[in-house]
């Protein structure tokens, strides 16, 4: 309980007890009674101002002063105002109205009623000066008050209160918010202004502080709701009357209050609609108004009736009016509705209210549609009929077919009754009339029956006709009858269907019909003798087929055997043949016991050349290559059948003679044309073709190489022609006649020669030398082939643009110089031989691209628009390219004509935008880039920069220094650079800067742009760089980031197979407490294949260096050390061939423990020693912080 006695007047004693404070009054030595001195203490409190309110008898008085107005009713937070005061005795006391004094704030509101407070009069202020003398330090001090008391009151007086002035409305209210507005008057300038504003049901309540500005306050409060009344006022406060942090606003000086109302609005969204009642075909539906209209009388009422959500938008009922109850009609029975209202005033529509949903009552199903035949049969009707169109909104639960099958009128009986949609009536009889219907029930009832189904019942085939038996036996034929059916199925046979069978060792095949008449009994022919046949009969009507008849088993009689299968070859030879048969396959029912074999003549006469019961015959003495028809006949106990079908055999046959001569016709270059003689002996066989053989004469007068070989097929063709041969040279033909037997024996050799011919195409031309950017040399080679004549000139042609070749070269010289060529082009060439015979193929082509070289100077530089700090521009591509298309262009800008420029956008369109400073004149220059690298540079366009325009923007402050660049070295000659972007919606420019080795001179913008990443290409190996990055906007270019290191790493060495080299430039990154991170360069050969490296370390007071590293990286973070010790390092490069000598050995040293305790030690030790003086000089700290 913090106390602090020079805030108390003489006489008192305060003790602060959280939020509440007791006034104790000190009892006098004069001996002055309890209740004396209470009513000392309550008039030395009036005068003070403590109170606000006299006691009962002397209430209107007061108020009358004008001092607090009569309605205020304030509590300090102990005790509510007026009601009686307990004392400990538990007895009434007397009753006070007490208000809280400025300077001693109440624990907490007893009401939220705002007080409406005024001025106190001087009076009151100068009693409130006297409360307010500190209490003397000397405790002897503390006796009744003398009476120059007044005079040291007036000393020091206390602040002026402020004054709450009226609040006002700023314009028209808005649905949602109010501008309000105050004067401060003559308020002093810390005072606090907070405007109040609240519900005319005090059910809501806004606040909004301002500060004073030009001797007014204004504020926008937010938050109000559409058509309400509130009032408005202004509470105020200033530190030397504070308020309650409890509720501040009915702790404040509060002016006059100024009613105003929200501005109007669409209603409220209204309740769900009810139902008040229903119908089959109608719903009525009632609704509330909506709970408030939003200051706008509600003047009419939509209300919408759907049948489900998605009924195409289109209301199945709709009402708009002024009546809350709509009845909807024309609805389906037993229907599901929804239903919704929204209510309309003068300023629109409001949402429609939630759905609600009711169904219609329910009836009885709609009348089925007639049934439907779905199927009908001999004896049977299949009737399907489908459900009413309308359920009439209860589910049908069962149907009722009814059938009527006598004369019309004659009644209709029940058949089936259940859940199903079809149904088969049997037992019908055929051409019988009937008739079918159909109703559907629910739960409500029954619907009426459907329009009747009228069905004919269907005949069918006739019963199965009797047996087929046999009147009359032959053996390739029988004579059967059979009995017509007994049932007839209301339509007599129109005709019989005979089937057949045989039954060949138990094999059943499919039945065959071999009758089909309207009498009942015929004749089969065409039958084996002596077999079993399964036969059967149909009857057929006007309907169909009837059932077959049973079957049965009749058989013919025997007779003498069929034909043999024809003979065939069992060996042969040019003067004899085997000849060989089967016995036949249908014998008829007797076996065969004789066999004769017969020879056919031109004239058809049969010569028997053997006959006996064998299956072979050999036949002797007969003529090579000459044919013998055969045939052969079989004979049982009845006689011979009838002979086999004729064959021809043919003896053997030999090979043909050679041809009787072979002549050449005609040579030319590439061929020769030959006739041929018919063979002397064709071997007993038929020449069927000749094979010509030609073959090269080399220059010992020998055959040489692979002959080439034309076959010539037919008998009466003797007539070859050979192609593909070499002009010039000699040939040698030998020809072989061809028969059924093989090749015969070739003919004697001719020889011939071929005429002389263009020579052959020549090897591809090859380049002489290096190729330039116009020029290049050619050479070539004489062809192979020269064709019998030499050559005597070459052609070298090139090919053009259009695809088409060109003559370049005519001379008798295998080389020739080509010039005036087009830098990066491509160009094929080709070349040809000729001699007297003629020109020769062109060679394989060449194509041959010359090397390109840089680009001219971009065209036709303009400016499209110009702004004060920004110019877009556009250009026109280089007219020379150098043989290489332009893939970037660099906008270059200077400041002044002919001084340095600086690139000012890189990119591979023709058009850009790039940043400029106002009321200057831009040098503007582009540069093409092609494979080659830069062009030269366009004509200078100057672009002059009007000044900035003048508006009221906020300051564009400018960029912060943008954190140092991270590096990522991504080989000898590239690095990847990035960096921040200076926060989310930071419209930078950035500006990136390299230099060589890091001096500061040395920095050149290599990049500028609104990326954040940036790729530095043709870097130097084994070189140290450094970076750093500008952000700009608009307000200028901020301050540049800190520069950051690396290294780009060496070249691979050629040279392979040796130890690396040492490794360089060991440098500490980061030391701690208990670790040390180092990195390190390659030696100066570069990369080694597969090298890897060793770190050694000795700590202080050690001799010994210990591994504590091996890897590829070119870094290393030694942890676990002792802090503030020096540790010595040195690392090693390894490879297969060895190691490399140690790098310059460097002593590091880890940081010491207790930093930063050691460095907040100094500061507490200085906070300290400042409190301590301001405490000598009286400042409370407490009093403060409370």
């Amino acid at each position: 309980i913090p106390f602090h006695s020079h805030n108390f007047r003489p006489g008192s004693v305060s003790l602060c007890l959280g939020p509440l404070s007791l006034s104790f009054l000190v009892l006098q030595a004069s001996g002055s009674t309890p209740k004396a001195i209470a009513r000392e203490s309550e008039e030395a409190a009036m005068k003070r101002g403590f109170l606000n309110a006299a006691p009962k008898e002397a209430k209107k008085k007061d108020v009358d002063d004008g001092v607090i107005a009569a309605d205020s009713k304030l509590s300090n937070g102990s005790h509510p105002v007026g009601e009686p005061l307990i004392n400990s005795n538990g007895k009434d006391e007397e009753t006070l109205d007490c208000a809280t004094s400025p300077s001693m704030p109440p624990h907490s509101p007893a009401s939220p009623t705002l007080l409406q407070a005024q001025p106190l009069p001087p009076g009151q202020v100068q009693a409130q000066e006297e409360a307010a003398q500190p209490l003397e330090k000397d405790p002897q001090s503390m006796v009744p008050p003398k009476e120059d008391t007044k005079e040291e009151v007036n000393k020091d007086q206390a602040p002026p209160l402020p004054t709450a002035p009226q609040a006002e409305v700023m314009g028209e209210a808005g649905t949602n918010s109010v501008r309000v507005r105050c004067d401060c008057g003559e308020n002093p300038e810390d005072t606090s202004y907070l405007f109040v504003v609240e519900s005319e049901d005090q059910k809501q309540r806004l606040t909004k502080a301002s500060l004073p500005s030009h001797g007014t306050c204004e504020a926008l409060i937010e938050g109000l709701l559409p058509g309400r009344q509130y009032t408005l006022c202004v509470a105020v406060s200033t530190p030397s009357h504070p308020t309650s942090p409890k509720d501040a606003v009915n702790t404040m000086f509060q002016g006059p209050k100024t009613p105003f109302a929200a501005g109007p609005a669409p209603p409220e969204t209204p309740l769900a609609p009810s139902v008040g009642g229903k119908s089959k075909t109608s719903l009525k539906f009632r609704w509330n108004p909506p709970p408030n209209s939003c200051g706008s009388a509600v003047t009419a009422y939509t209300c919408q009736v759907f049948r489900n959500q998605v009924d195409g938008g289109e209301p199945a009922a709709a009402y708009e009016g002024p009546d809350t109850k709509f009845e909807a009609k024309g609805l389906r029975a037993g229907t599901p509705y929804m239903a919704r209202v929204s209510a309309c005033n003068a300023l629109g529509s409001s949402p429609f209210s939630e759905w609600v949903v009711v169904s219609t009552s329910a009836t009885v199903p709609a009348t089925p549609a007639e049934p439907l035949c779905a199927q009908i049969g001999l004896g049977w009707i299949g009737v399907a009929w489908g459900p009413p169109a309308e359920d009439g909104g209860s589910e049908v639960t069962s149907y009722t077919l009814e059938v009527e099958d006598g004369p019309e009128g004659s009644g209709y009986i029940a058949k089936y009754s259940g859940p199903n949609t079809v149904f088969v009536l049997q037992g019908v009889t055929p051409t019988a009339a009937y008739r079918f219907r159909v109703k559907a029930s629910s739960a409500v009832g029954a619907s009426q029956f459907s329009p009747p189904l009228s069905v004919v019942g269907a005949c069918g085939p006739t019963g199965s006709p009797g047996m087929v038996v046999m009147e009359r036996q032959y053996s390739h034929a029988l004579a059967v009858r059979w009995t017509p059916p007994e049932v007839l199925n209301g339509a007599p046979p129109a005709m019989y269907q005979v089937g057949m069978r045989p039954l060949v060792d138990g094999v059943v095949t499919n039945f065959v019909v071999v009758h089909s008449g309207e009498s009942c009994k015929c004749d089969i022919g065409g039958l084996q003798p002596a077999c079993l046949y399964e036969f059967l009969v149909v009857a057929v009507s006007a309907h169909g087929p009837s059932p077959p008849s049973p079957s049965s088993l009749l058989e013919t009689s025997c007779a003498p055997p069929e034909g043999s299968d024809p003979p065939y070859l069992v060996s042969g030879g040019p003067n004899f043949l085997h000849i060989g048969w089967r016995p036949p396959a249908i014998t008829n029912g007797s076996p065969p016991v004789c066999f004769r074999l017969e020879a056919v003549g031109g004239d058809n006469e049969a010569v028997v050349v053997f006959e006996g019961p064998a299956l072979e015959a050999p036949l002797h003495n007969l003529q090579p290559g000459r044919a013998l028809w055969l045939r052969v006949s079989a004979a049982n106990a009845l006689g011979y059948g009838p002979p086999s079908p004729t064959v021809c055999f043919t003896t053997g046959s030999l090979p043909p003679g050679p041809p009787s001569c072979v002549e050449v016709d005609k040579v030319t270059r590439t061929g020769a044309r030959f006739r041929l003689g018919a063979p002397e002996q064709d071997g007993g066989g038929l020449v069927t073709g000749y094979k010509v053989q030609v073959s090269r004469v080399v220059a010992s007068g020998e055959e040489g190489g692979a002959p080439i070989t034309v076959a010539v097929e037919g008998v009466d063709n003797r007539t070859c022609v050979v192609d593909k041969l070499t002009a010039g040279c000699q040939y040698s033909v030998k020809v072989h006649a061809i028969n059924a037997e093989g090749v015969g024996h070739p003919s004697p050799s001719v020889t011939f020669n071929t005429e002389a011919g263009p020579p052959g195409a020549p090897e591809a031309p090859t380049l002489v030398g290096d190729v330039t950017g116009s020029e290049l040399s050619l050479g070539w080679a004489a062809p192979e082939r020269c064709n019998g004549a030499d050559i005597v000139e070459y052609c070298l042609q090139v090919q053009d643009s259009g695809g088409s070749f060109a003559p370049l070269y005519t001379g008798c010289l295998t080389s020739f110089d080509v010039s005036s060529l087009k830098p990066g082009t491509s160009y094929t060439f080709r070349v040809r031989a000729a001699n007297p015979a003629g020109p020769g193929p062109f060679s394989p082509s060449l194509t041959v691209t010359t090397t390109a070289v840089a680009p001219g100077p971009p065209l036709a530089v303009t400016p499209l628009a110009v702004t004060h700090n920004t110019l877009k521009l556009k250009w026109s591509p280089p007219a020379f390219t150098g043989g290489s298309a332009p893939h970037a262009y660099s906008v270059m800008v200077a400041e002044e004509e002919g001084g340095p420029s600086k690139e000012a956008w890189s990119g591979p369109t023709t058009s850009c935008k790039i940043k400029v400073f106002s009321d200057t004149v831009a040098y503007v220059t582009v540069v093409a880039f092609n494979s080659v690298g830069p062009g030269t540079s366009s004509s200078t366009c100057n672009v002059s920069i009007p000044s900035s325009p003048v508006k009221q923007a906020p300051v564009i402050q400018l960029p912060k220094a943008l954190a140092a660049p991270s590096v990522s070295v991504k080989g000898s000659h590239s690095a990847v650079v990035s960096w921040g972007g200076g926060g989310k919606g930071k419209n930078y420019e950035y500006e990136l800067e390299a230099s060589v080795g890091g001096a500061e001179d040395d920095f050149v913008v290599c990049y500028s742009g609104s990326q954040n990443t940036h790729t530095l290409q043709n870097l130097q190996p084994n070189e140290t760089y450094a970076v750093r990055v500008t952000a700009l906007n608009d307000a200028g270019r901020g301050p540049r980031s800190a520069a950051s290191d690396f290294y780009t790493r060496a070249t691979p060495s050629k040279t392979s197979n040796k130890p690396p080299a040492a490794p360089e430039r060991l440098d500490l990154e980061k030391a701690g407490k208990s670790s040390l991170k180092m990195r390190w360069k390659e030696g100066p050969d570069g990369e080694v294949s597969g090298v890897s490296y060793r770190v050694e370390m000795c700590a202080e007071g050690s001799e010994e260096f210990v591994t504590c590293y091996t890897g590829k990286t070119l870094e290393y973070c030694a942890k676990k050390l002792k802090p503030n010790n020096r540790y010595t390092v040195r690392v090693q490069a390894l490879n297969k061939w060895g190691s490399s000598p140690y790098c310059a050995e460097k002593t590091f040293k880890t940081a010491a423990e207790g930093g930063a305790i050691d460095g907040i030690v100094p500061m507490l030790v200085v906070l300290l020693a400042v409190l301590m003086t301001f405490a000598f000089l009286g400042f409370d700290f407490l009093a403060v912080l409370r």
